[in-house]
């Protein structure tokens, strides 16, 4: 939170809910010294209560209340609400219902009456915590969204050679300075999506940032990479077939796989050779239909290695295969992160080579990466 400028979230709001008002006034009683505690005495009063301007992180209800039940007002709230952390005092005989909506994600936690005070309290600070890891992480995640978006915008708007040289500038140090800054964000979008499962725009902010994060990480190690090694032809492309399968948007293409007699082993750059195929195949899986095969060929122009996917999918216009490899530009919908050919040109200029994309007649897209000197 500090590193990104962001204020730490507090949460202090409980709402009390109970048809009964001793009971009420007894948990207000308890809580009241340390939390800004405010009643209803029925779901329809939570409801209106939560729907104004009144600041509230966390609800103990009762379950056992005429016209909507503790449970049937938490459920309610899961959606319009889901950093609300949500409690509620039970009966043993009400066990079944509610373990039944902990398991469905609406009750955060149940009580059993009678309840004991120092432990009801003790729930409460947990419950509060809690709020405060969910805003934080919601704002993190948020604020880094936020922030891609605005680099998003800032190179897309740039035209011309001596503007496309300023972004890759930035993209290289981005590449060195990022990784591992966002690479350490891993363990917290894990906790994100698991406290957010149902939540669309969380998931697919979390999405992004952890594939930005790994993009950033690949263009990071293409940077680095270290000298040319022999290699497998074969074996370069069922790593990344292996990868591909493992996707979680993979589809199930089938790859067809063609190498020309004569390559037996390639001098390459094996770790960014390998990322760069991977990014050309899910480019080509993700624009073509599930039923319909992708093809990976090798064949060699004297030393040159010419690695070539070819896909029958939705192809690119001429002016979007002139812009396919700039930083960030993305043809799909949804948009993805924008740096899969990125890297592609990234690895062909670490080899001496280019990245070429031509139209697949009748339809679909030929993308080849020439590698001089990448043929043993």
């Amino acid at each position: 939170m500090t590193e990104l400028n962001l204020s730490s979230p507090e949460c202090r709001g409980v709402l009390l809910v109970d048809d009964e008002f001793e009971v009420l006034a007894v948990l207000e009683a308890l809580l009241d010294d340390d939390w800004d505690v405010h009643t209803a005495q029925s779901g329809r009063a939570a409801l209106e209560i939560l729907s104004s301007d009144v600041p509230i992180q966390l609800v103990i209800t009762d379950q056992r209340m005429p016209e909507m039940t503790g449970v049937e007002l938490l459920q309610s709230l899961a959606d319009s609400h889901p950093d609300l952390y949500r409690m509620v005092l039970t009966a043993y005989s009400d066990v079944d219902p509610i373990v039944a909506a902990i398991n469905q994600g609406k009750v955060d936690q149940f009580i059993l009456k009678p309840w004991d005070p120092v432990r009801l309290r003790a729930l409460v600070a947990e419950g509060l915590a809690v709020c405060e890891r969910r805003s934080a992480m919601r704002a993190v995640v948020g604020e880094l969204t936020h922030r891609f978006q605005a680099k998003h915008a800032e190179l897309s708007s740039l035209k011309g050679a001596a503007e496309l040289e300023k972004a890759d500038a930035w993209l290289r140090a981005l590449s060195g300075l990022g990784a591992d800054a966002l690479g350490a964000l891993q363990p917290m979008l894990t906790n994100v999506q698991m406290a957010f499962p149902d939540d669309p725009a969380i998931r697919e902010a979390t999405r992004r940032v952890r594939g930005l994060a790994e993009d950033i990480r690949r263009l990071d190690a293409a940077e680095r990479s270290e000298d040319r090694q022999e290699v497998a032809p074969r074996k370069l492309v069922s790593d990344a077939v292996r990868v591909l399968m493992d996707d979680e948007l993979g589809q199930d293409n089938a790859v067809h796989v063609d190498i020309e007699p004569g390559i037996e082993s390639l001098h390459i750059h094996p770790e960014p050779a390998r990322q760069a195929l991977l990014n050309l195949l899910r480019n080509a899986t993700r624009a073509s239909p599930a039923s319909s095969p992708v093809t990976v060929r090798l064949r060699a122009e004297s030393t040159t290695l010419i690695l070539e996917v070819s896909d029958n999918g939705t192809g690119m216009s001429a002016d979007q295969m002139q812009q396919a490899a700039n930083p960030f530009y993305s043809g799909f919908e949804p948009a993805g992160n924008g740096l899969g050919l990125t890297l592609v040109r990234l690895v062909a200029e670490l080899h001496g080579g280019r990245l070429a994309l031509m139209a697949n007649d009748p339809e679909g897209l030929i993308a080849q990466l020439w590698l001089p000197g990448g043929v043993a």
